[in-house]
């Protein structure tokens, strides 16, 4: 394996911070989906979110964009970012760019971040065994990928349909 077929999360990531940013997602108490049903191991949808960021994204030796990386994944990772267009968009941009490099090398042909967007070739594909609640597969969706999602409970399965 050669150090670009590295993701982010395998290199680093900021487990505090983002710790943080989810335990005040956790006390959010009304108004919130998590309110609708109580799912005992509900993950919390900015931390799912940044983990997807930064398992779709590969790592990198330049130590400046190393920290860019790293303060990006944190803002990704605030509740209040949620639904910030621009700052998502800039997350499914970079996925799409690193998934394009790896279906460039797959393909045999070039294939940009435009390719995926414009549907000719699939976006990454994210797949969660035992999803659960959906946290993972939400935000997978929400930042561009191709979700699935699976469990052997009957509740959680009811939960995914809906």
């Amino acid at each position: 394996m050669s150090y670009s077929d590295r993701r982010f999360i395998e290199e680093t990531f900021p487990v505090k911070e983002v710790s943080q940013h989810a335990a005040k997602e956790k006390n959010i108490r009304h108004g919130h989906i998590s309110t609708l049903h109580i799912w005992w191991a509900r993950r919390p949808l900015a931390a799912s979110r940044t983990t997807a960021y930064a398992a779709l994204t590969p790592a990198t030796e330049d130590i400046l964009e190393w920290q860019k990386q790293r303060n990006f994944i944190i803002d990704l990772s605030e509740w209040e970012n949620s639904l910030n267009m621009p700052l998502l968009e800039r997350a499914r941009r970079a996925i799409y760019a690193a998934h394009a490099e790896r279906l460039s090398a797959e393909l045999g042909r070039p294939v940009s971040a435009e390719d995926i967007e414009a549907g000719h070739v699939p976006p990454p594909r994210v797949l969660d065994p035992f999803a659960g609640g959906g946290s993972y597969p939400l935000e997978a969706l929400r930042l561009g990928c191709e979700a699935y999602a699976n469990d052997y409970n009957p509740v959680a399965v009811l939960i995914l349909k809906a």
